[in-house]
């Protein structure tokens, strides 16, 4: 019996492979992007090399799917914001092709316009407090936080991964998942750790005696790559997921080992900011993966791999500096043993100016008038900046994908690359919708549209994987326990 899946969005002209060197091409262009952001810095240099390559590659591979979402995956790693107005790297390329194909707009999932109608009544409400006397001024500022982190997650990176709903190279859409999206960022995290030179010693030290560590920003070239742990432990929690997903799937020997690695440098990074709530928020996105692995795949080989991923990070922990001990010691006391309630106080101090602002003030981190803080929630703080619409935008945005990647556990094609995929975008997306509860993903672009560019490519990748049908037989010979065949 076959079983249709409502989901899919509108075939959008086939999906035209090309040969696998232009994947290549990709890769290393998006590497030289980076480079040159390292190097270059916050320079017209820079800027306007950028601009121009984007446009360049737009115009020569909008027709060419792969390449062209590979390009602009890697680009989500370019440690620095383009322009004056501080636009992610990956958006201006999504921005050409929004200009050049505006039809992808229009055949996304029909559930993703009710959040992005949702984001625009909300940015609309707040206007009315954050347009000033500088009218262009407020509206450039407001508008460029508005494209950032509002059209960019409900609209136009979707609009970006849309084509890889039709992509049957599981393979193939596996490296772009592991190369394109993990390796580039890991790389640059754990070069910033490990290379770099502090960058902000005597304003971490302001902080609490022993925990400074959890303040640090480094330098590495010419940009500088926040080590604050609110800030990168989000990005490290999705990295690891999607590692872990890849390390523990039946997938080629070289990814696994390459994935393992990029774990193995995630886990170190995060233990090294000691950010509890990101550590919950990425125990509980691995639950999810094994959980599922669980339904699909032999009980024993998933005992192996939670066994041999635990061995792993007793390792990782074991051979961290006795500093980084020290401080997981110390946050642990702070954060366990005191139970430290901050973030009620916070959370209750960020829904009074709620109250006070329904309408929303436009995109803020902080609330209060005399005393700021931070409100450490991304629910509330979008509810702030944006109103109730804002608010219930941004939730509805994170329960549609929970919802999607939950129902499609019953769904998963039995090709084990694809299955990688699809564990990677679910233990991404549980992550940030825990981490998201106690701390703020907004402050930093690159992290933002990084997580967001891994979920939307897990997310449309899973929707590929639907015209799967495999005879029992052969399930049986993968290894799979589910039989389940559909029809897309």
């Amino acid at each position: 019996m076959r079983k249709r899946y409502s989901a899919n969005p509108t075939p959008v002209n086939g999906f035209r492979e090309v040969r696998r060197r232009t994947s290549v091409v990709a890769f290393f262009l998006g590497m030289a992007i980076i480079v040159a952001a390292i190097l270059l810095g916050h320079s017209y240099a820079f800027y306007f090399s950028f601009l121009a390559l984007s446009i360049l590659m737009a115009l020569l591979w909008r027709k060419a799917p792969r390449p062209w979402t590979y390009l602009v995956s890697i680009s989500s790693s370019t440690p620095i914001a383009i322009a004056k107005q501080q636009f992610a790297g990956n958006l201006i390329f999504a921005l050409w092709f929004a200009v050049l194909n505006p039809r992808y707009l229009f055949r996304l999932p029909k559930w993703i316009y009710v959040t992005a109608a949702l984001a625009v009544i909300g940015v609309a409400t707040s206007s009315i407090n954050w347009v000033s006397g500088n009218f262009v001024g407020s509206i450039m500022r407001q508008g460029a936080f508005a494209y950032n982190f509002f059209l960019a997650p409900f609209l136009l990176l979707p609009a970006v991964y849309l084509r890889m709903s039709e992509s049957r190279d599981h393979a193939a859409n596996l490296q772009g998942l592991l190369f394109f999206l993990i390796v580039p960022s890991t790389l640059i995290l754990i070069s910033a750790k490990l290379l770099g030179t502090v960058d902000n010693t005597w304003e971490a030290s302001l902080h609490a005696v022993g925990l400074a560590e959890g303040y640090l920003n480094y330098k590495l070239g010419n940009v500088v790559i926040s080590f604050v742990r609110t800030e990168v432990g989000f990005i490290l929690a999705a990295l690891i997921c999607a590692s872990t997903a890849v390390m523990v799937s039946q997938v080629k020997g070289l990814y696994s080992v390459i994935a393992g690695a990029c774990l193995t440098a995630n886990v170190f990074l995060l233990l090294a900011t000691g950010s509890f709530g990101s550590i919950f928020a990425c125990i509980c996105g691995l639950a999810a993966i094994f959980y599922i692995q669980l339904r699909n795949i032999k009980a024993t080989k998933v005992f192996l791999s939670v066994t041999a991923l635990c061995c792993m990070l007793l390792m990782i922990y074991s051979l961290s500096p006795p500093s980084t001990k020290e401080y997981l010691g110390k946050r642990f006391e702070h954060r366990v043993v005191e139970a430290d309630t901050d973030r009620f106080v916070l959370w209750a101090r960020a829904m009074d100016y709620f109250f006070e602002h329904p309408e929303g003030v436009g995109l803020t981190f902080t609330v209060g008038d005399k005393v700021k803080s931070n409100p450490h929630n991304d629910y509330i703080t979008y509810a702030v900046s944006y109103g109730l619409m804002g608010g219930l935008a941004y939730l509805s945005l994170v329960l549609g994908l929970l919802i999607h990647f939950f129902k499609r556990r019953k769904n998963i094609s039995v090709d084990h690359n694809a299955l990688a995929i699809y564990l990677a975008g679910f233990g991404a997306i549980i992550s940030l919708a825990v981490n998201s509860m106690t701390d703020h993903i907004g402050d930093n672009r690159w992290y933002f549209n990084l997580i967001w560019s891994l979920i939307w490519y897990s997310y449309f990748c899973s929707l590929a994987a639907q015209t799967e049908n495999v005879p029992k037989n052969i399930k049986r010979e993968n290894g799979l326990s589910r039989t389940t065949t559909y029809q897309g």
